[in-house]
């Protein structure tokens, strides 16, 4: 412990430890209750937490250090003088620098006459160790006003600097990681209408960074319309302490833009009657993750429709497979006997044509007509199991639809109750085709027409140009197609006739296509229906 001289005793007496003069400077003072005092003040002074220095003219020497800036120095700086302080004493400024003479506490005390308090600086013990103090200064006057010395008390605040530079190191990581998620904090003080909002949150909303967040009405015009009222019962019916909620509402910033927010919400304090008086919580912006849920959600939908389609496909391929196959060995066992009873019935019509004339003849040639006409069509049901069955290879030539189509017609039997009318362009160019395959596409769309008109009309065959590409249309008057028979037309064995298999379609599409084409159709019920075969200019 360092003994107070009576100079430096009755100096800090004066001061009253904040440095006031006594009320009266002229009073005496016992002998015994000056030794009282000094005891006193050596007491105090060597078990404060402070560290406490005096300082004395003329030269800044320290002439008094109790035991706290003795611990902090490393050494006692008792007798050092003020231009040795910044080497012995080793005394920095903040930035880590040896602190000037001209801006130490002592000098600024003691020649400047300032006085201050929490001046932080670092002082470096004897063995390397670094402390921050804060220091407080004041000078110290004579009985005539003049500064004869200063006072310096300091506090180690080491501790305290590093746990505020951590605070503020995990407040910047909080809102760095607030910024990353899009997590806004808050707190509301629900009696005074006080929001503390997080920078992260003002920009969520939306709103520049202030001290004070929405209160609560200006809060509730940022929700959405739609949300607004679902909101408003929300923060009504909160009670109790811990009371807790989470759910996702809209908001509507400034410039109209809807963002999708995710709360998490606490209450944290009660008054009367269990009312929340303080609540807590945090507000995320899931817009971006609100739209891709969407979208995977629209992926997923799309995802198994295209599985059912695909397999639908294979089912159907499989089934066609299995079609194609039976198709083809049918065909080939029905047309060997076919052609054999065609021949007899050639004979036998040459027979009868030979014989007299007589009832009798005339009825066995409508017979042996309408024979014909049966092996006809019996023939036309062998060529489209075939085809159906077979890989199809056109064998290209040009083709003169203005002259192909009326022979084609010629070759279908048409009822007398049935007007044909054929129509091609004047220009039109000939058309690249295999013309076995088209006459094949001809003849089974002009046969599904004249069935299509059971009690007669119109049937129209034409042909036109459009932009290099051909289109033939063939199109009846009759009772047209049913909506939900529509996208069955092309499927084989799908038929609504008492008569036919339902292969005669799926066969004209297969033909179009090889050869580069497509078909449609447009029909109504009670109207008619048109098919439309168009090939495109490439293969003109």
């Amino acid at each position: 412990m360092v003994e107070l001289s009576p100079s430096v005793t009755i100096k800090l007496k004066k001061t009253r430890f904040r440095h006031e003069q006594v009320a009266s400077s002229d009073a005496a003072i016992p002998p015994r209750d000056i030794s009282m005092t000094k005891e006193r003040l050596e007491q105090i002074l060597e078990n404060i937490p402070s560290a406490v220095v005096v300082f004395d003219k003329p030269d800044g020497r320290v002439v008094y250090a109790n035991r706290r800036a003795t611990e902090i120095h490393g050494l006692n700086p008792c007798g050092i003088a003020i231009e040795k302080h910044p080497q012995e004493l080793k005394i920095y400024g903040m930035n880590g620098k040896p602190c000037p003479t001209h801006e130490l506490y002592t000098y600024r005390a003691l020649f400047k006459e300032e006085s201050f308090r929490d001046q932080p600086l670092i002082i470096e013990r004897t063995d390397g160790r670094r402390f921050i103090v804060n220091v407080s200064a004041k000078p110290l006057y004579s009985k005539n006003g003049k500064v004869n010395g200063a006072v310096a008390i300091f506090d180690d605040v080491t501790e305290r600097v590093k746990t505020q530079k951590a605070l503020m190191e995990s407040e910047e990581r909080l809102r760095m990681a607030q910024r990353i998620a899009h997590v806004g904090s808050w707190e509301y003080l629900v009696e005074e209408d006080k929001a503390l909002w997080s920078d992260e949150l003002f920009r969520i909303f939306g709103l520049p960074p202030r001290e004070f967040g929405p209160n609560r009405q200006e809060y509730l015009s940022l929700v959405h319309p739609d949300d607004r009222k679902a909101m408003e019962q929300n923060m009504a019916s909160r009670r109790g302490i811990s009371a807790e909620d989470s759910f996702d509402y809209r908001i509507v910033r400034k410039d109209g833009t809807i963002r999708v927010i995710h709360t998490e919400r606490r209450v944290r304090e009660v008054g009367a009657n269990n009312i929340p008086i303080r609540v807590m919580g945090v507000e995320q912006d899931i817009t971006e993750r609100k739209q891709s849920e969407q979208k995977l959600s629209e992926y997923t939908k799309n995802l198994e429709r295209l599985v059912e389609e695909r397999t639908r496909q294979l089912k159907n391929a499989e089934r066609l497979a299995a079609i194609g196959q039976t198709a083809g060995m049918i065909g080939h066992d029905i047309r060997n006997p076919l052609q054999a009873i065609a021949g007899e019935l050639y004979l036998m019509k040459q027979e009868v044509d030979n014989s007299p004339d007589s009832q009798c003849k005339r009825d066995v040639q409508e017979s042996l007509i309408s024979i014909q006409e049966q092996i006809d069509y019996m023939n036309k049901i062998i060529a489209d199991l075939q085809d159906f069955a077979r890989p199809l290879t056109p064998e290209w030539a040009e083709v003169d639809l203005c002259t192909a189509i009326p022979q084609m017609v010629a070759t279908v039997h048409v009822p007398v109750n049935v007007e044909t009318q054929a129509v091609c362009d004047s220009q039109l160019p000939k058309l690249k085709a295999d013309p076995t395959f088209l006459k094949r596409i001809l003849v089974n769309l002009t046969t599904n027409a004249i069935q299509a008109m059971p009690d007669g009309r119109r049937l129209t065959i034409k042909a036109t140009q459009q932009n290099g590409a051909i289109t033939i249309t063939v199109a009846d008057t009759g009772v047209g197609i049913p909506d939900e028979v529509k996208p069955l037309v092309f499927q084989p064995l799908m038929t609504t006739k008492s008569k036919g298999q339902g292969f005669g379609l799926a066969v004209v599409k297969r033909l179009v296509e090889a050869q580069g084409g497509t078909i449609g159709f447009e029909s109504k019920v009670g109207e008619g229906t048109k098919f439309h075969v168009k090939f495109p200019k490439q293969t003109v």
